[in-house]
């Protein structure tokens, strides 16, 4: 029995965190919050432009939805009034209607969020991808009755593809981030731990000063001690204190306490757990964090019934249920009712014990009725359906009796019609069919030669490979081994003959060495040995290792990469990837350059980034390596997207199939 109520309060925390965890799903914020809110009025003030107005409304409402829904609600009908008929901030509007929505009416924000997408959908912009990446993120969380698959699928397959293609890193690395945070609630806490520390990277990077790293700190604290590894816990704890350190009026305290007290109780130091909750909920009830403050009640219940203090448990389990502000869902407050019983019972208090023992049993009886009257109702409407049809029945016999003579005048006129019809179809239907063979053969003879063009393709690329590999065996088991002879045998010589240190034939001797190296690169780059030792991931790893100068760095970021593709379509993508590399480094003179791969069932996700020059957009005609890029594309059954600007970097986007047969 006490097992059975430990669970239900673990899953009413659940509850509790996911509606809090939902509430950090679009803006990432400053930790420093009054700056920003500052700077927000003042474009409010002085700026005249509508548009940015609108925007800064909309944040606003965003931001006080969870603290304020009056305030909330003036700025979003502030910045509506702003928009007109601009596309783009009408779906904006749709998606801050959503936010403001999604915990009173999750139903309507739901659609509000799919509304928006549709909005976004043809406009191509940065902007628009990262609000549709967004936009899908918070549709799931208002679904989430369908529970972590349908979360994760669609943070992983739409929110995370459209945010890498928004350009927009520290929104990825939120949901890296967001993602783990799942998965350490799901029981899976390796892949929890790996993608909160992808999410730490991207933000420390991109986003050091805002309330995602934050969070993500404080999620690695509870990952980390699910692990069982504390003192990585701790370090964790120590970055989130860092950053709210000398911010007295942030309003992240309350939940850093709330994490800080979760530390302690797990080491055993429930005095200073006891002290970091009193904390918490002083600033959690100054700041309206309802969600939050109940939140810590509950970790103050919890250690107060550890320390059998059981009348001051009860008394905070009393202050949970008489909240009237944010009311508790139907479920979770029977499993608190539940609690209140065990407690008293605890205390030795047998009349309240049974009192709120029969609260429970009346919810879960109401729950039980609810669900009987919607299986009576069912019932008596087929009931009443069939007795509808009987009258209905009858009535067509009467009329069927009274108008014999009538009905059969009216067979005679219809045998006529019909047959008149079935001509006029008949002779339109001969033609049609003609029409669709004739559009039948042509659809073949277009698959026909689809299919050659993919077969030569296919040929074409083969050959390719297999004669990089023949060259690349040549290359290095036949010359570089000659070479290789060649340096051991001079150095040899050298070692009987030059007594002296004659300048003039080391220097021959470390050209014969640079020559070896440069016929290894070569041979490597024809067809790299790692790709068929340990796969995919690896062999772009050491690519992108290649690429490196001093003047120029190369991020990798693989996400779920298996050894699954077969060996052909592997192949493919690393020349994919090689020639992207290769012209971005010869070409776009940029110091930086992140390449992101990733995989999701049959598709695979390349995505490249420079800051260099951009792509030229009136050049006439493309380079050899862009045409082999596209062939290999099209050969995967693919699409492409590039994204350029002059003087503001290049973004190429690609979706490929590694299903080719």
């Amino acid at each position: 029995m006490e097992e059975q109520k430990t669970a239900m309060m673990k899953r009413v925390l659940l509850v509790f965190f996911l509606l809090s965890f939902s509430l950090q799903a679009q803006q990432i914020l400053p930790v420093n919050e009054k700056p920003y809110l500052d700077s927000l009025q003042k474009t409010i003030k002085t700026n005249k432009d509508s548009v940015s107005k609108a925007d800064a409304y909309f944040l606003l409402s965003d931001y006080w939805r969870s603290r304020d829904s009056l305030k909330s609600k003036s700025y979003l009908q502030s910045g509506k009034k702003l928009i007109g008929k601009h596309k783009l901030m009408n779906g904006k509007y749709l998606f801050y209607e959503g936010q403001y929505l999604s915990t009173i009416n999750p139903a309507k924000a739901s659609q509000l969020f799919q509304n928006a997408i549709e909005i976004f959908k043809p406009i191509k912009s940065k902007e628009s991808y990262n609000f549709q990446s967004a936009s899908w993120y918070n549709y799931a969380i208002a679904n989430k009755e369908k529970g972590y698959p349908f979360l994760i699928s669609t943070l992983t397959e739409k929110s995370l593809p459209l945010a890498q293609k928004s350009r927009d890193y520290a929104k990825v690395g939120h949901y890296y981030s967001q993602l783990a945070t799942l998965l350490m609630y799901n029981s899976q806490l390796d892949k929890a731990e790996m993608y909160n520390k992808k999410g730490i990277a991207l933000l420390e990077k991109y986003a050091p000063k805002s309330s995602s790293l934050f969070f993500a700190y404080l999620s690695g604290n509870t990952i980390f001690l699910y692990l069982r590894k504390n003192h990585f816990a701790h370090e964790m704890l120590k970055k989130a204190e860092g950053m709210i350190r000398g911010l007295p009026e942030s309003v992240n305290h309350p939940i850093y306490y709330y994490t800080e007290a979760t530390y302690y109780m797990s080491i055993g130091e429930n005095e200073k757990a006891s002290s970091n909750i009193d904390k918490g909920i002083i600033l959690a009830s100054k700041y309206r964090q309802i969600p939050l403050l109940q939140m810590l009640y509950i970790r103050k219940y919890e250690l107060l019934k550890g320390q059998k203090k059981y009348r001051e448990a009860r008394d905070l389990l009393s202050t949970i249920l008489s909240e009237k502000e944010h009311p508790l869902e139907v479920n979770n407050k029977k499993a608190l009712f539940a609690e209140m019983s065990g407690i008293n019972e605890l205390i030795g208090n047998q009349k309240d014990a049974l009192l709120w023992l029969k609260k429970y049993s009346s919810i879960s009886d109401s729950l039980h009725k609810e669900n009987l009257k919607l299986e009576i109702s069912r019932y008596e409407s087929k009931f009443n359906t069939k007795e509808k049809e009987k009258q209905i029945a009858e009535k067509q016999l009467e009329i069927t009796k009274k108008n014999f003579y009538l009905w059969i005048f009216g067979i005679v006129i219809f045998v006529i019609l019909f047959f008149t019809a079935f001509i006029i179809f008949y002779i339109s239907n001969k033609k049609m069919l003609a029409e669709q063979r004739e559009i039948n053969l042509h659809q073949k003879l277009r698959e026909a030669n689809q299919a050659e063009e993919l077969k030569m393709t296919k040929a074409v690329l083969d050959g390719e490979e297999r004669e990089r590999e023949r060259i690349a065996k040549d290359l290095h088991d036949g010359l570089g081994g000659l070479l290789a002879v060649l340096k051991i045998n001079m150095s040899n010589w050298a070692a009987h003959n030059i007594k002296d240190q004659s300048q003039g034939f080391y220097k021959m001797l470390e050209q014969v060495d640079i020559s070896i190296f440069e016929l290894r690169t070569m041979a490597m780059n024809l067809m790299p040995a790692s790709l068929n030792t340990f796969g995919l991931e690896t062999a772009i790893h050491d690519l992108c290792e290649l690429y490196v100068k001093d003047d120029l760095n190369i991020d990798f970021l693989p996400v779920n990469i298996t050894n699954e593709i077969p060996q052909n379509i592997q192949i493919n993508i690393y020349r994919i990837v090689q020639e992207l590399l290769s012209n971005a480094v010869k070409h776009s003179e940029a110091t930086s350059i992140i390449l992101q791969c990733s995989q999701s069932g049959q598709d695979f996700y390349i995505t490249i980034e420079d800051n260099g020059k951009g792509i030229d957009k009136t050049a006439k005609s493309q380079g050899m390596g862009m045409n082999n890029i596209k062939n290999r594309v099209n050969y995967l059954k693919g699409k492409m997207e590039i994204i350029s600007e002059k003087g503001e970097g290049t973004l190429i986007y690609m979706q490929l199939n590694t299903n080719i047969k």
